[in-house]
């Protein structure tokens, strides 16, 4: 038995597996930002989100052969093969995969994904056709069908497949920047006006505003190819086509350049520092007078990220389980943020929310001006996405603790705001008024804070909103008011009891 085992252990992929794992579980033993009650992960998933690509990769390969089914994470191994350009490994995986289940959606893009890399135009198009019947994000074969048949010159064809991508799913905007592209290049600017136009209220993304602000130029309206290259170059100072931008500004000698109103933030120093670590408060959710949820804030610690001072935050949203008929919501977002600025850098979502189930991971890696997306998806299979990232962008959840920072300063500012992997503004208006709250029993005289969320954020949350903070040295929020798609939201501070028994957390 033991020559057997010592026999085994000299394998070479048994070896790697085994200090990987173990370094796995030296790793769990200090708290990471996916290291939560909330989230229970393999270590191949937990590699992932956290960027570890090869160590993911190898522990989706021990996991074929133990698993029941090997379709995921085989399609995984594949997947990760093909992010590092190993296209032998690729095929070696995808064709377990699709051995497993040769209707798998995934593993059938990727197979198309990896044909056209090596110029196998019709098994490319045929693999992309038949994953859009069985894909779970068809919009994914979709656009790229639609980018594929744009590189070949069938425009025609490749505008039925982006407008599909863009039905299948609104959301993912790559769809509109590529499609307004598209009608530029046969000059139907009108056409591409209307649908640039269209995505830029889903995001402001990069190549969208570039591509709308080209779009006018082309056709005469240089007032408008202003205001939009004038946004593309605030936000995007770190895009290649920056200096285009620029250029055509100043031939037209403008040097203050529009911003949708948004504008630099002040410099933070120490005094920025006050958020208190141990902080740990549950508010009620109010719709009319039925108690439908809670929410929980957390200020977990104080830690250094990449060089960076940072706090890790917390903020959890549950519905009341005797609702669940209607709705059903049991979801984390865990966010390390700079201590000083209060901008994102790492935030973690681990989404339950009605059939929306996926862990995700965000990177906003603002010194090269990239957003990266790594996904869990509900069957486990991994996908991601990167985009250029906007200038003070924050995502969608701790933006309640960026609220806190803005009205420590007394200041009105327009955010920038990422959700669901697309950048959106934020209205914030600090109104300099106050305004006597109960919290818990007794009148409290705090500041209101007002604005607009110009989006549809969780649970239906748009539109205006208002939020009443503490005149102290923490800011704490203690009851919110939000518009969302049929009447009102309230939030309140929970009262000590609803506190020690936050029930409606599972």
């Amino acid at each position: 038995m033991l020559k057997s085992i010592v026999f085994i252990m000299q394998k070479p992929i048994i070896k790697l597996f085994f200090v990987l794992l173990i370094i796995g579980l030296l790793t769990q033993a200090f708290a990471s930002i996916v290291d939560t009650r909330e989230a229970a992960f393999t270590p191949a998933q937990r590699a992932w989100l956290l960027d570890n690509r090869q160590e993911a990769k190898t522990f989706y390969i021990s996991e074929i052969d133990s698993a029941g089914d090997q379709t995921v994470p085989a399609f995984n191994a594949a997947y990760l093969s093909y992010l590092d350009h190993n296209f032998d490994a690729t095929d070696k995986y995808l064709k377990i995969a699709l051995s497993a289940n040769p209707k798998y959606g995934p593993a059938l893009f990727l197979k198309g994904l990896i044909e056209y890399d090596r110029h196998n135009l019709r098994n490319s198009f045929t693999a992309l056709q038949k994953s859009i019947k069985t894909h779970p994000q068809s919009y994914l074969p979709n656009y790229y069908l639609g980018k594929f048949l744009y590189e070949r010159g069938k425009y025609k064809d490749a505008i039925e497949y982006l407008k599909d991508a863009i039905s299948d799913y609104k959301l993912y905007t790559f769809s509109y920047s590529l499609l307004g592209q598209l009608y530029i290049d046969i000059n139907k600017l009108n056409k591409a006006i209307e649908i640039l136009e269209k995505g830029f209220i889903y995001s402001h993304d990069a190549d969208i505003i570039f591509n709308l602000a080209k779009a006018y130029e082309l056709s005469g309206q240089t007032g408008k190819a202003i205001k939009y290259y004038g946004l593309f170059a605030y936000l995007y100072e770190k895009h290649p086509k920056y200096e285009s931008a620029k250029a055509f500004l100043n031939k037209h000698h403008i040097t203050n350049y529009w911003t949708n109103r948004l504008e630099p933030i002040p410099e933070r120093g120490d005094e920025a520092c006050f958020f208190p670590v141990g902080e740990d408060y549950v508010y009620s959710i109010y719709w009319g007078p039925i108690r439908v949820g809670e929410l929980n804030t957390i200020i977990h610690e104080k830690l250094n990220y990449k060089g960076i001072d940072a706090y890790k935050v917390q903020f959890s949203m549950d519905s009341n389980p005797a609702l669940e008929f209607i709705a059903s919501l049991h979801s984390d977002y865990i966010t390390i943020i700079d201590q000083r600025t209060k901008l994102t850098l790492r935030h973690f979502l681990h989404q339950r929310e009605n059939s929306l189930i996926a862990d995700k991971v965000y990177d906003y890696d603002r010194e090269n001006g990239r957003f990266m997306c790594r996904t869990v998806h509900e069957d486990g299979h991994i996908d991601y996405l990167e985009k250029y990232l906007p200038k003070n962008c924050v995502d969608g959840t701790s933006i309640l603790f960026y609220a806190r920072q803005v009205v420590s300063e007394h200041r009105s500012e327009i955010v920038m705001t990422t959700i669901d992997e697309t950048f959106v503004l934020t209205d914030m208006i600090f109104d300099n008024v106050k305004e006597p709250v109960e919290v818990r029993g007794k009148t409290e005289n705090v500041y209101r804070l007002s604005g607009e969320l110009h989006y549809k954020g969780i649970v239906g949350f748009t539109g205006n909103f208002w939020g009443w903070f503490r005149d102290d040295n923490t800011h704490l929020p203690v009851s919110s008011d939000f518009e969302i798609w049929v009447g009102r939201i309230k939030v309140y501070m929970a009262t000590l009891e609803e506190q020690r028994e936050h029930k409606y957390w599972r």
